[in-house]
């Protein structure tokens, strides 16, 4: 049986906290702790049984969310993401010097917190792997995770989908549309996020709004590229290092 992602909740907010609590069981999760202010949730690091971490910036306390999110970056190496309402852009530049995993911003639904959380974790364990892999094992970290998949929200439900799958991808601001052979699905993240946990040996950014998957590419045209009847643009600065990935026989 698949061992459970572990969440360590830090929020000052009682019912934001509950809620949290009740919405990370109700996906799947299981909660190592929740804390409202940060030496609570210095004790329960120390445990040493947490996953990933969802941070409010702004704790109650002496010590606030950002230095939490510092302390778990240099001394617990595990993934945190900031959660908030708006806040001031000097906040919001403190925040993002700890290198956060992803933003959260109030309010969100279940499926914003599935996402933020199912990406942080995949971006951290590529950044793990990245840091402590020989070059020459990249190849076959890419290959594995082609074979990975994702879960997406389908309605009430997660809709399990392969990342193999994958034909190409959309942006539109902090929305992706995930195109397959059997339609399409919105996620809420940008384009970078997601383009960071994707096997580089088979997607490919060929235009700022698009990421294609290279194996599924039919036809090759003067400014985009094809799949099946979709014609995916090619910008003038990436048509160099798109065509590059291409065999040509004239």
């Amino acid at each position: 049986m698949k061992k459970k992602i572990r969440v360590l909740i830090v929020e000052d907010e009682f019912i934001t906290l509950d809620a949290l609590r009740d919405e990370l069981e109700d996906i799947g999760y299981e909660i190592s702790g929740d804390a409202m202010r940060a030496d609570e949730a210095l004790e329960i690091l120390e445990r040493g049984d947490t996953d990933i971490a969802i941070l409010d910036i702004h704790l109650k306390g002496s010590e606030s969310g950002i230095w939490l999110a510092a302390r778990i970056r240099d001394k617990y190496k595990i993934p945190f993401i900031f959660l908030s309402a708006f806040s001031d852009q000097h906040t919001i530049a403190k925040a993002a010097e700890t290198n956060p995993s992803s933003y959260l911003v109030k309010p969100f639904t279940s499926a914003d917190l599935y996402t933020s959380i199912e990406l942080a974790l995949l971006t951290h364990a590529k950044n793990v792997e990245a840091l402590h892999l020989p070059e020459s094992h990249t190849k076959v970290t890419n290959e594995l995770l082609i074979r990975d998949s994702i879960f997406v929200k389908d309605d009430l439900t997660y809709k399990k989908i392969l990342i193999r799958d994958i034909l190409y991808i959309e942006a539109f601001r902090n929305y992706l549309e995930l195109y397959l052979p059997q339609g399409s699905h919105v996620i809420r993240s940008t384009l970078k996020e997601f383009l960071a946990v994707l096997p580089t040996e088979y997607f490919m950014q060929t235009h700022r709004s698009f990421v294609v998957n290279m194996e599924k590419v039919d036809e090759v045209g003067a400014n985009f590229l094809q799949i099946g009847t979709a014609k995916i643009p090619i910008s003038r600065n990436q048509k160099e290092e798109v065509l590059s990935r291409l065999k040509f026989y004239f």
